[in-house]
Order: C-alpha cells, then structure tokens, then sequence
C-alpha cells in the first residue's frame, strides 16, 4: 500500500473531497481487505484513514481523509521513516 500511494493520490484527483465511501470502496480503492480496515478502526490498533460513525452500523470514510493519509504515508525512501 505504502509504495502504491502516490499512484492511489494521482488517480484521485479531481471530484468531491467530500463524498462518502463505505468500507468496501475504500478497501476496492486500497487494494486492501475491508477486515484491514475493520480492525484498523479498533480501539487498540488505531491505524487507517480516519472516519465517520453515522451510526452504529454505519461507517463511512470522506475521500479527502483518505487522501490525507495516503499523503501522510508517501515517502521518498526507506530512511525518511521510522
């Protein structure tokens, strides 16, 4: 995922930051599993992009945060993270 970032960001571009994704399209978008982010959301892991609790049962993931992590992810080389 990390070395596919840029390319996810690049793909992105233009349309309404603001829309809503289920977590299936994120997961679609990530070319991740929706498990991944499921548990990513849990208290104790807390990773992933962040979120939207409509309800209970009903999360949803604004595009512009989506983008916001993948950014915050890119990186030029193995050195620049820890």
């Amino acid at each position: 995922l990390d070395r596919r970032a840029d390319q996810i960001i690049a793909d992105a571009a233009g349309g309404d930051d603001d829309l809503l994704l289920t977590t299936r399209q994120v997961a679609d978008w990530l070319g991740c599993s929706v498990i991944w982010l499921e548990i990513g959301r849990g208290a104790k892991y807390r990773y992933g992009p962040r979120f939207v609790k409509i309800s209970a049962r009903m999360i949803r993931y604004r595009k512009a945060d989506v983008l916001e992590w993948l950014e915050s992810r890119t990186f030029a080389s193995t050195a620049d993270y820890a």
